[in-house]
């Protein structure tokens, strides 16, 4: 307990930039060992797989060309087995030299002699035969020749191509049926095939180090990579797992099959091969590793310095603030630059305090003398006497449209300052709007129509006041003024939809451009209120309401304001 007191007091005691390099060390270097473990072993696993994947192609590949080649002398046997020629001279019982001489010559030497000629890989091929025709060198021999085989049993039972190995004898037999004659002798068609021709499709293989091993059906060895070694096959009894441990080797097994033969094709290959490129992979790993340790130690140095640097000159700085009155004491009992700073920033504190308050307090008086200043600059009582003396002189006089105009003037200062509230109902807002159209009407001549469908079950809810009156400005000014032909509208709707307000103003004016029409709402340009609007809606309500602007250019724009349904409770 003593030694790690006195080791955390020793680390805690080091200067702040040796403990950032060291801790940069050790937080680079625990992911890099991590993930360079990590993708060493994918990596390994990865590749024994894809060589696995290459070797079984390989393997299935070169199984394919050994059954297609016993295809094409599975059809030569067919062919030769139902030539009829071939029938009939095997089954007839010859009466004279002169006859025998002929079908030997002519038909089954001959034959045989084409089927040799057009498959090179057949080297022998022998009819033996239950007629009298006396053997005829290794193309016609008397079938009690063949009796005691081990394959004749079984070939008398099939009516299909059978394959046999006997050391470096691959040959296949089948029967010679005939169904016109009423007593058919036995007769057995014989074919010994190139040996090291059939198999030479494997060489590639056992080129890269893999050990070949073909079984028969009874388990009897057919073909042999290792028959001109002095080295013993490996057991049969281990030849069907996945891997096998023999003469202290580790070797990987694949398994085939040759359909056509029935034959059992077993491939090992030394896991060692199959892995030997795995270790390239460990040392790039284990350079890179050193590459990132030499990397990280760099950096950190580098790091370090930097980031001391301004922890200096701050440290610095700090004493000379710290140097006045303080409040509030913060202390530290490290001895490193982190434990300066802190003392320090506790002698900054205070003053800082100090400042804040002193600044913040004058800050709020400003700004209250300011907004005094603004009041007293607009005096609603002063504005509606002033509008009630011209009314009143205006209707002396019998001038009624100067009358009118004042009353719809203090109408829309009324609703507009709204006692200071930032909320006005619906109601007013439309009386507003109201105001400020009929004002417009009387400066152009009437030269245009307003339509309003307004819903009464909104009146009385709340909305943020001076809202309308923009968007109807906007539409006169800049769509209604701008018709060559008069003929003006404005359409002003109101309802309710779901629980929200839907506002539209609708006119026939110019239209706006797509591409001006798309940055009304992101730019404060000149003329228009619709950015005001909208950024007002979004602040008070949120990113779901606000405005939509949809515009053709000669036909009109309709502005859609939509805010949430808030209904004014009573007390």
């Amino acid at each position: 307990m003593q030694i790690w007191r006195a080791f955390k007091q020793r680390i805690g005691d080091f200067r702040f930039q040796t403990k950032i390099k060291l801790s940069f060390l050790l937080v680079s270097m625990i992911p890099v060992i991590v993930l360079g473990s990590f993708c060493f072993s994918k990596t390994r696993s990865l590749l024994v797989q894809q060589s696995k994947a290459d070797l079984n192609a390989t393997l299935t590949q070169s199984v394919l060309a050994v059954n297609n080649l016993l295809d094409v002398y599975n059809k030569l046997m067919n062919f030769l087995s139902f030539n009829q020629e071939i029938i009939n001279a095997a089954n007839n019982t010859y009466t004279s030299q002169y006859e025998m001489y002929d079908q030997l010559t002519n038909v089954i030497d001959q034959n045989f002699y084409i089927a040799r000629y057009l498959n090179p890989g057949v080297e022998q091929i022998t009819l033996y035969t239950g007629t009298n025709l006396p053997q005829h060198g290794n193309t016609v021999i008397p079938i009690d020749e063949i009796r005691r085989t081990s394959w004749y049993p079984n070939i008398m039972k099939s009516v299909d191509v059978l394959w046999s190995a006997s050391e470096k004898n691959i040959y296949s037999v089948r029967r010679i049926l005939s169904t016109k004659q009423r007593n058919p002798k036995d007769n057995i068609l014989f074919a010994r095939v190139n040996y090291d021709k059939l198999f030479t499709t494997f060489e590639p293989l056992q080129s890269h180090g893999s050990e070949i091993i073909i079984l028969d059906s009874s388990g009897n060895t057919v073909y042999s990579s290792r028959a001109n070694r002095e080295n013993p096959d490996i057991p049969v009894t281990a030849k069907t797992a996945d891997r096998l441990h023999w003469h202290g080797e580790s070797y990987t097994v694949l398994s085939s099959t040759v359909p056509l033969a029935g034959w059992n094709v077993y491939l090992y290959k030394p896991t060692s091969l199959i892995t030997k490129s795995a270790w390239w992979i460990a040392l790039i790993v284990l350079l890179m590793i050193a590459a990132c340790i030499a990397a990280v130690v760099v950096a950190g140095t580098l790091f370090s310095r930097r980031i001391m640097l301004p922890i200096h000159r701050l440290h610095k700085s700090m004493k000379l603030v710290g140097e006045g009155n303080l409040e509030i004491k913060v202390s530290s009992e490290s001895k490193d630059e982190i434990g300066d700073l802190i003392r320090g920033f506790g002698n900054m504190v205070g003053k800082t305090k100090t400042l804040i308050d002193t600044v913040y307090v004058a800050e709020i008086a400003r700004k209250e003398y300011e907004m005094k200043a603004l009041q007293a600059q607009i005096n609603p009582h002063f504005l509606y006497n002033s509008l009630s003396l011209i009314n009143w002189r205006a209707l002396r006089i019998h001038a009624t449209d100067i009358s009118e105009m004042a009353q719809l003037l203090s109408t829309f200062y009324r609703t507009t300052l709204n006692k200071g509230e930032n909320l006005i109902l619906v109601s007013d807002e439309i009386l507003n709007v109201q105001s400020y159209i009929n004002i417009q009407l009387i400066m152009h001549n009437n030269n245009f129509k307003v339509d309003y469908q307004i819903d009464d079950s909104i009146l009385s809810c709340l909305m943020p006041n001076l809202m309308l009156q923009p968007l109807v400005e906007n539409a006169i000014i800049h769509g209604i003024e701008n018709r060559e032909d008069g003929d003006g509208i404005i359409h002003l709707s109101a309802k309710k939809e779901e629980q929200s307000m839907v506002l539209q103003i609708t006119d026939n004016g110019v239209g706006v451009e797509q591409e001006r029409l798309v940055l009304l709402l992101k730019s404060q340009s000149k003329g228009y209120g619709l950015k005001n609007v909208n950024d007002r809606a979004i602040l008070m309500y949120g990113e779901q309401y606000g405005l939509t602007i949809n515009s053709v250019v000669g036909e009109g724009t309709q502005v859609t304001l939509k805010i949430p349904y808030v209904e004014l409770k009573v007390d």
